[in-house]
């Protein structure tokens, strides 16, 4: 029997994993990560390439390894000029997180805890849970649900009834989803109007892949997150808690700000549109659609009409509870407790069930509107130590709060500047 089955081999199972083994201490052989994908982080990077992405949302002490200064660290150690980060939070680029990914993967071996599979069913066994997969049955005295929403695209009824009816609709963060299908004559829409839809009409642009507009509900919103970073720390989450976990849904939901972009992207956008006859902006939602002659037509606000050969979704994910059947069954298996929106009602152990923990979106009810990011992960990490740990250690490491995140971004060299 495994000590602990991870579910999920994304960042948040990924980094756990890591702090299992490297901080818990616990041995190697005695944790797993089950996923289907063939790499840690796959659906995660393919959904950054998908979208055209270069630089990550987040500052560089939200990474995969334990010391919130790795990733500075490691880009110093090997550097080579290029410019790794955008001020002030020192946000680095995808090329960048991704090196010290693999390096971090490499270096603490996290490779070799990994188990292909998808599980299909819980169980209580003996003083343990078991995870029945597609091949085999695991058993583990604790298992983690690292399950993100990123395996549930958001898609608008309309758009579903013209895919059905043979149009080249296509989201973003759909499986087998190729940006470079269009070519130079086609006219595309890109629905959304938040960063994964701003980056994917920039890279088509940028490609040649014909006309591109993006239609959007708002005006492009600049924002530097995607949440306050009051929600890290105390600042904000002291309040929070205070509120019944069956309150907390609207305010998470209020304080999390999708639909939005940061400076440098709205910037890049704007020069786009001033310097390129080939990219467009138009603000209204989608009355209606329909296909004619193999061309679509969007009918929006106004009765204005939209033509196009290709339209991508950029709609973000469902906000449903993930998991899908596989969840939906250890809640009635488990007699696991929810919340009226689905979610799971946890402890401040993270604990949902007797060995059941949760990280990510299901663990927003007590984690914040972070959970589902980096930052997230890391949270999620030291409420854990604090069950696995509970005594405070001489020179334990800390984890990101939001003033280490102001702290760090702002303190640290510019690398676009050099040195200092």
């Amino acid at each position: 029997m495994l000590e602990w089955l991870i579910i999920g081999g994304g960042i948040h199972g990924t980094y756990l994993s890591n702090l299992l083994v490297h901080e818990v201490g616990v041995p190697p052989e005695d944790v797993r990560v089950l996923d289907p994908h063939p790499a840690p982080l796959a659906l995660w990077q393919r959904h950054a390439a998908a979208c055209g992405m270069t630089y990550l949302r987040s500052p560089s002490t939200h990474n995969l390894d334990l010391p919130v200064l790795s990733l500075y660290r490691f880009a110093m150690s090997t550097s080579d000029g290029r410019p790794d980060f955008i001020p002030r939070y020192n946000r680095p680029s995808l090329e960048l997180f991704a090196r010290h990914c693999r390096f971090t993967i490499e270096a603490r071996g996290l490779d070799a805890l990994r188990l292909s599979g998808r599980a299909r069913v819980l169980h209580r066994q003996g003083g343990g849970l078991s995870v029945e997969t597609e091949a085999e049955r695991l058993s583990a005295r604790r298992v983690l649900l690292a399950i993100g929403l990123t395996e549930q695209p958001r898609w608008p009824r309309w758009a579903r009834r013209l895919q059905d009816r043979g149009a080249p609709v296509d989201h973003v963060f759909a499986e087998g989803f190729q940006r470079s299908a269009g070519d130079s004559t086609r006219r595309t829409i890109v629905v959304g109007g938040g960063l994964s839809a701003v980056q994917t009409a920039l890279a088509l642009v940028k490609e040649g892949k014909g006309a591109v507009c993006v239609l959007c509900r708002h005006r492009l919103r600049e924002i530097p997150f995607d949440f306050d970073p009051c929600w890290i720390g105390p600042k904000c989450m002291r309040g929070f808690l205070r509120i019944s976990p069956e309150k907390r849904r609207p305010v998470i939901d209020n304080a999390r700000l999708p639909g939005t972009v940061p400076a440098e992207v709205r910037a890049a956008f704007e020069s786009g549109l001033a310097d390129s006859r080939r990219l467009r902006f138009e603000k209204g939602g989608v009355d209606r659609a329909s296909i004619s002659s193999g061309e679509i037509h969007l009918h929006i606000d106004g009765g204005r009409t939209l033509p196009a050969n290709r339209v991508i979704l950029a709609t973000g994910f469902d906000a449903g509870r993930p998991g899908g059947r596989f969840v939906d069954n250890a809640v009635k298996r488990l007699a696991l407790p929810v919340a009226r929106c689905g979610y799971p009602l946890v402890g401040d152990d993270l604990q949902w069930g007797a060995g059941l923990f949760v990280t990510g979106p299901l663990a927003e009810l007590r984690v914040g509107p972070c959970a589902r990011n980096i930052s997230g992960a890391r949270n999620a990490g030291r409420l854990l130590l604090g069950f696995l740990k509970p005594e405070p250690q001489a020179g334990q490491r800390k984890f990101a709060t939001e003033t280490e995140w102001c702290a760090v971004g702002s303190g640290a060299p510019d690398r676009r500047r050099g040195r200092s």
